[in-house]
């Protein structure tokens, strides 16, 4: 039996929690990335940590068959301290297939790769409907006749070779890339149809980039450096140490990792700064195997830790979500109450301290915090459902006279007026003025001397639902405005959960003291069950003699523009690629 549900809990203050920026790393977060959080791992002296396709969200990882390729092995020296050499990036070589910065490569010859732009996909061709291949070349359909097509590879519209291909037969189209003939696209003609509008269906589909990357040993990516090229591995080392602080942003691998560190200690979240033409991404959890062989049950348990898309407190070091999966003996479905999904709230201070003076009910001294499909929200109690948490920090700003803040769901902050050391401000809904106060800093205000405080009833519980520090009034030069900070601003639109709900194939059994889903039906498991409305758990089977192996991975599907990703495809086509099989690959 594989028992996947046996978790280590980490109790000291050296932790880290990273994630994989795929295309494009800055010093800032790029507005719109898509956070891909891993597992958190301890950073003090002496630690040695490996991570990979199968715990890494970023890294290469095919959803179907398990493989990948990528692995970076940190070794910690001193509390936060890599020593030069000791981090090393590995990308090994199988059957002429890798993966470089979390994209799938075809091997062309040693250190010369190209990137794999489509695994096992499929593609209608049809006349005035070429496949783009990019840099100048396409594929274009000639013509059928019967079961047969003609089909031709052009570069800028000439001519490069042409090929007469049998219905079920398999192809190859090569491009002289640097004076070398390689493969550029393979697979097999699967469908003809003969008619006045003749389309071919392929199917199988591999395309490689016509821009390959030449990786010599000595190459710098960043802080780290290229030191073996071979048809075994491509492995990279720091040249350089790296230094992980309280407080610091840290990019390991350029284009690939980044750290950030919290201010108090040594733990950091992190988060993808990914911002392509393509936006779409699947964004999985660490993989874990079962034997479904033998005669024993068998579980797995997701948390934060192990799937970086549920929720996480980095500076309070806690996670209230997880998912849990059981099975029976042998069984090839999930038994009722097998697949659970719970949420336990955890109460949080405020960072203003005028607010913990607030007293009243769920919202006494602080609120409670709920993770819910991996976002934050404030827990309002039994059958009272949730608000989002739209702002909580301790980030300060300025805010000018006549200048409107943007608070979010439609409402802003506004300075009407200042006089000596009172600012008049003003909260607006939709542009539609809803509460106003006079503050004088240090002498008086709505909550102890400094504390905006704007209530509202939601559910039949007093939220605080808006509240800042008024620190101090700022004049000069002709302009004035106030300094303001903590920030906390909850939603007025309640998610509502009760008891006997529904949120994709697990139904609510318990709101109170936790949140929990469980399955009232037997579910068959695949490669794509939707758990709740985000949540899915992805699965594929491996047989190695009398063994039967079942790989379960948690993931959420984030999809800005799908419609930009799969090509044009006829209804009767065998099913184009798939957004995994495209941006992920086989």
């Amino acid at each position: 039996m594989t028992n996947c549900n046996k978790m280590t809990i980490i109790t000291i203050y050296f932790y880290i929690i990273f994630v994989i920026s795929v295309i494009l790393i800055a010093i800032n977060p790029v507005d719109g990335a898509i956070e891909q959080r891993g597992p958190i791992i301890d950073i003090s002296a002496g630690e040695h940590t490996i991570l990979n396709g199968e715990n890494c969200p970023g890294f290469y990882y095919s959803t179907s068959t398990g493989t990948y390729y990528e692995s970076l092995e940190l070794n910690f020296s001193k509390n936060g301290f890599i020593d030069a050499g000791n981090a090393t990036y590995t990308s090994k070589i199988v059957y002429g297939s890798t993966a470089f910065f979390g994209k799938k490569y075809k091997v062309f010859e040693d250190g010369l790769i190209t990137e794999n732009l489509v695994s096992y996909g499929s593609r209608d061709l049809q006349r005035g409907n070429d496949y783009d291949l990019g840099n100048g070349y396409k594929l274009v359909l000639q013509g059928v006749n019967n079961d047969s097509a003609l089909i031709e590879l052009q570069k800028n519209s000439v001519p490069v070779t042409a090929k007469s291909l049998e219905e079920g037969s398999k192809f190859n189209f090569n491009a002289t890339i640097n004076g070398t003939k390689y493969t550029i696209l393979e697979g097999t003609l699967d469908r003809v149809l003969d008619s006045k509008d003749p389309i071919v269906s392929l199917t199988s589909v591999n395309q490689y980039s016509t821009e390959p990357i030449e990786i010599n040993i000595g190459d710098q990516y960043g802080n780290f450096e290229v030191t073996e090229a071979t048809d075994e591995k491509i492995e990279l080392k720091n040249r350089v140490p790296i230094q992980m602080s309280p407080g610091d942003y840290v990019t390991i691998l350029k284009d690939l990792i980044d750290f950030r560190v919290a201010d108090s200690v040594y733990r950091a979240c992190s988060y993808n700064m990914t911002k392509e033409v393509i936006k779409s991404y699947q964004i999985k959890g660490t993989s874990l195997t079962v034997n479904r062989s033998d005669s024993s049950p068998d579980s797995c348990v997701w948390t934060a830790d192990s799937f970086g898309m549920l929720y996480y407190d980095l500076e309070n070091n806690f996670s209230t979500e997880r998912l849990e999966l059981n099975l029976n003996t042998e069984d090839k479905w999930i038994p009722k109450g097998g697949l659970v999904y719970e949420s336990s709230p955890v109460k949080v201070p405020y960072k203003n301290p005028e607010m913990r003076n607030y007293g009243e009910n769920a919202f006494d001294g602080g609120y409670s915090v709920l993770g819910w499909d991996g976002e934050k929200y404030a827990y309002l109690g039994d059958d009272q459902g949730l608000i989002n948490v739209l702002m909580d920090d301790d980030n300060g700003r300025s805010l000018y006279s006549g200048e409107e803040w943007n608070l979010g769901e439609g409402y802003t902050l506004k300075v009407d007026g200042i006089e000596s050391d009172k600012v008049h401000l003003t909260v607006l809904r939709n542009n539609v003025a809803v509460y106003s106060s006079i503050i004088s800093p240090g002498k008086s205000a709505d909550l102890g001397t400094h504390t905006l405080l704007y209530n509202k009833t939601v559910n039949g519980i007093e939220v605080p639902l808006f509240s800042v520090y008024v620190d101090n009034v700022l004049e000069g030069n002709g302009t004035s405005g106030v300094s303001l900070k903590y920030p906390l601003h909850f939603s007025e639109s309640p998610l509502e959960i009760k008891v006997g709900d529904m949120f994709g194939a697990l139904t609510v059994v318990e709101t109170s003291p936790e949140i929990r889903l469980e399955n009232e039906n037997s579910l068959n498991f695949g490669s794509d069950l939707e758990v709740t409305e985000e949540i899915h758990l992805g699965s594929f089977e491996k047989k190695t003699g009398e063994n039967l192996n079942v790989t379960f991975f948690p993931f959420m599907n984030k999809v800005e523009n799908v419609d930009s990703v799969l090509p044009t495809v006829t209804k009767w086509s065998i099913p184009v690629m798939s957004v995994e099989e495209y941006l992920i690959g086989n």
